[in-house]
């Protein structure tokens, strides 16, 4: 019964199995992308080809603060990118979101490398409970202060929500505004600054614009 609704929803939808992917696949793509660019990120933070700078305040960054409580809004937001990815099922979507996604994080990875930046991290808050507490020593653990421009934190939530956008045009007006309200955590939690933000907007920018046509172009037939 189950199967069978599934072939019923997929005709209804005017797709076949060749136009979708299966979730199974679509959890390995997304493991694996997360993988190699995790690989990446970290290598060259720990190893950065030269003296990273450390790029200045802005009155952005100023206004914002820093506030304990949005470690969980910035997990949230590192989470939205394989969640929204995985929701993708429409193969041309999902390849296109894929190309924007490599091109974006090569310029990233260029940037990094050629131009190593870092952050002046503040030090571990005190006074938390004990999960929030965890969250924070989860995050310094893994994260080190290098290769904060452009952030990565950015641009993959933005390419993934131009393509589940592409795949559920009506919930485009719920899933910007969320990644637009949980995006000045990776400020409030000291991890990047206002530059970093703008810096992964537009790394994204150009890996739509330059490899992801269908997810801006989703006329339907």
């Amino acid at each position: 019964m189950l199967a069978t609704d599934v072939r019923n929803r997929t005709a209804s939808d005017g797709l076949t199995r060749t136009d979708t992917v299966a979730l199974s696949r679509r959890i390995a793509i997304v493991l694996v992308a997360t993988a190699i660019n995790s690989a990446l990120y970290l290598g060259i933070n720990a190893y950065p080809l030269s003296e990273p700078r450390l790029l200045p305040y802005t009155a952005l960054d100023t206004a914002l603060g820093r506030h304990a409580w949005t470690i969980w809004p910035y997990w949230l937001l590192l989470l939205a990118g394989p969640a929204l990815v995985l929701a993708i099922r429409e193969r041309r979507y999902l390849r296109a979101t894929l190309r924007a996604y490599a091109v974006a994080i090569a310029l990233n990875i260029a940037i990094w490398l050629l131009w190593p930046t870092r952050i002046q991290r503040p030090p571990l808050p005190q006074g938390l409970d004990p999960l929030t507490e965890a969250a924070w020593c989860c995050l310094h653990a893994l994260d080190g202060v290098n290769n904060c421009f452009p952030s990565g934190h950015i641009t993959i939530p933005a390419i993934a929500a131009a393509g589940f956008g592409a795949q559920f045009p009506r919930l485009r007006p719920w899933v910007w505004p969320a990644l637009i309200a949980l995006a000045p955590s990776v400020i409030t939690t000291g991890q990047h600054y206002a530059w970093d933000i703008a810096g992964g907007l537009a790394t994204a920018t150009l890996g739509l614009l330059l490899a992801g046509t269908p997810l801006w172009r989703t006329e339907r037939p």
